[in-house]
């Protein structure tokens, strides 16, 4: 076997050193984000969290990956706050969680203030993305999407259909937040805020009689079983983003961040493409389990409008900084495109 002659084992040790130093600097900067969501994996916004965190994986050539725990598995619904004290790197962040406490979040927590009509909600989604980053910003977190995660929402309930003043005296009804339950008690319910994990549960003991709570939550957290009356007024209701922690976002590459907001708006694009369909498709499958429908008629769709519009513009507009003004600017610039009463599906008036 021949010897290396002193230059060439040199050469050959200097050959590994700069080999593992290349292979160590790459190890360094691959990481994997923890990713939390309140939604179990079947959900319809599950779908469009894996092709976000797929697509920013696949464009990083894997340096970026991400453990994704499904159904409030890490901090309930307490994405935002596990963001900014470092337990979450990313997640699905919902606005009535936090709107009690950042009051700009507030007007997108009252039914019917934003279109549900694909297009326009695509339209809107855009529009709010910036807005809603500058707010979230000073929380702890970063907005990358603002993809079309929630369907419309409907009241669903254990027993009844609520379509008038009168159904609605003494109704036990789960909201997700503070200005959902003004809207209630101006409907004339009683609400109650109870985590999503927790609401299937709250339903079959009778704890509660309905819920707010969006088609595709009805349909992934199986509420259609303890509660099939579903009183479609179908309004928008919630603003779903995907965030990034401060924490996480300020150490990305420039390169790494273009990356995440490229992917979420092609995720968003895809999502409003594919809405449509979603919705139909959802609104069936509840059908076959047993689901059953009914829209209230044109006077009470009034008076569910009037009084959300009374939350809207008596409670929170008040109440607003700058960047809540800004949002409550867009919001006004959409309300002629709300769609109130569905024309989707099985679209019976009430019975009285």
């Amino acid at each position: 076997m021949n010897r290396l002659t002193l230059s060439q084992g040199t050469r050959w040790l200097r050959g590994i050193a700069v080999g593992a130093a290349t292979f160590f600097a790459a190890g360094a900067g691959a990481q994997t984000l923890q990713f939390a969501t309140a939604f179990p994996e079947s959900d319809f916004s599950s779908i469009l969290v894996k092709r976000w965190t797929e697509g920013v994986t696949a464009e990083t050539g894997g340096r970026i990956k991400f453990r994704i725990h499904w159904a409030g598995s890490l901090v309930g619904n307490k994405m935002v706050d596990g963001m900014r004290d470092g337990v979450v790197d990313a997640a699905l962040s919902f606005t009535p969680y936090v709107s009690g406490e950042i009051v700009d979040l507030a007007p997108m927590d009252v039914p019917f203030s934003f279109p549900t009509e694909p297009k326009a909600l695509g339209d809107f989604n855009r529009d709010a993305l910036p807005i809603l980053d500058a707010i979230y910003e000073k929380r702890g977190s970063r907005v990358v999407a603002v993809p079309p995660v929630l369907l419309p929402d409907p009241v669903t309930c254990r027993d009844r259909f609520v379509s008038s003043p009168e159904q609605w005296k003494g109704v036990k009804i789960r909201t997700a937040g503070r200005w959902q339950a003004e809207t209630i008690r101006r409907w004339g319910g009683s609400p109650t805020v109870i985590p999503p994990g927790e609401l299937y549960t709250a339903l079959d003991r009778g704890t509660v009689d309905c819920t707010l709570m969006i088609y595709n939550g009805v349909l992934s957290l199986k509420l259609y079983e303890p509660a099939k009356f579903v009183t479609r007024n179908d309004h928008s209701i919630a603003a779903g983003s995907i965030n990034v922690s401060n924490a996480v976002w300020n150490k990305l590459s420039e390169a790494d961040r273009k990356v995440m907001l490229k992917v979420g708006a092609d995720v968003a694009q895809w999502g409003i493409a594919e809405y449509s369909r979603i919705f139909g498709e959802t609104l069936k499958r509840l059908a076959d389990a047993g689901a059953r429908f009914c829209v209230p008629d044109a006077k009470e769709f009034s008076r569910l409008v009037a009084a959300a519009n009374d939350v809207f513009e008596k409670e929170i507009t008040p109440k607003a900084s700058a960047d809540g003004k800004k949002l409550i600017e867009l919001i006004n610039r959409y309300r002629s495109q709300v769609v109130t009463r569905p024309t989707t599906g099985d679209t019976a008036v009430c019975p009285s």
